[in-house]
């Protein structure tokens, strides 16, 4: 067993923590209205900026080497095109916000849902125009394969009750604006 005080607690993983808190919280129920208002605060908060930025970041950082790992002759047989392998892995990035986007949107935290869906636009467009022959992006066929993801997240918004307005588009995404 770990020593008292060597920082036991920041060692644990995600999944250990979560545990320890659901221990916690069941020996002490008076904590659970206290741990839910913390939780509440957290998933109503989001910034649409640092979204796009993560967004933009994680598309832009999936290069050639990775999508030669997926396309192409597959070991056992088969063959996976490489413009498909590409679509996946972008989606593979983007799927995830969407799902977060959706959850926050079920639970009430409409305001944080909408940042989310909103910095997802602003980073996937900010790759529309990509053009490095080492990136992923690139290989999917700017700009279409982002402009499917964007239709993509503009559903999920109207799927999750989320107005995208058609002025924000005109300004900030103006080749996806009807």
């Amino acid at each position: 067993m770990p020593k008292l005080g060597t920082a036991a607690l920041e060692s644990l993983a995600a999944a250990e923590r979560a545990r320890i808190l659901g221990a916690l919280l069941q020996a002490h129920p008076g904590l659970l209205t206290e741990a839910e208002q913390l939780a509440a605060g957290f998933l109503s908060q989001e910034d649409r900026h640092a979204v796009a930025e993560d967004v933009a970041n994680e598309l832009r950082a999936l290069h050639l080497s990775q999508l030669a790992d997926r396309a192409g002759p597959q070991w056992g047989g088969g063959y996976v095109d490489p413009h498909d392998a590409a679509d996946e892995m972008l989606d593979e990035v983007v799927q995830p916000y969407l799902e977060d986007l959706e959850r926050r949107a079920r639970i009430g935290a409409v305001q944080a849902a909408r940042e989310i869906g909103m910095g997802v636009l602003m980073g996937l467009y900010a790759c529309r125009d990509e053009d490095d022959n080492d990136r992923v992006l690139t290989h999917a066929g700017t700009p279409d394969a982002v402009d499917n993801l964007g239709s993509q997240a503009i559903r999920a918004m109207k799927n999750a009750g989320l107005d995208v307005s058609d002025g924000w588009l005109c300004d900030t995404c103006p080749a996806w604006a009807r």
